[in-house]
């Protein structure tokens, strides 16, 4: 039986940095959040047949993942979670986007 999952770092972009409890508007850049999810197939649908759900579909995997500034502590965060897991399929994988999610502009 096929476990059809995997551990994503997702890299979408943000136009702010927290300094303490403040939302400092600055240039943009990278952020990282990591997820276990299966049926990662998903994700090339909804580019290719309905993109305008693309947002919705990376908020249900995403959404409550720390966010991280530096793609390094991303992907030990992400093994650590594989680790975690009696089964992963796919490992680790990274989604490399220009996106920006959503509530980081």
């Amino acid at each position: 039986m096929s476990a059809d999952n995997g551990v994503y770092v997702l890299s979408t972009f943000r136009f702010f940095k927290k300094e303490g409890i403040a939302r400092v508007s600055c240039a943009p850049h990278k952020v990282y959040r990591v997820a276990e999810a299966g049926a990662i197939d998903n994700w090339n649908w909804y580019m290719q047949d309905q993109p305008y759900n693309l947002g919705a579909y990376m908020q249900s995997i995403w959404g409550q993942s720390e966010v991280y500034d530096n793609k390094d502590d991303a992907l030990i965060a992400a093994h650590k979670i594989e680790e975690s897991l009696d089964i992963c399929e796919y490992g680790v994988s990274v989604i490399d986007t220009n996106y920006v999610f959503y509530g980081d502009w």
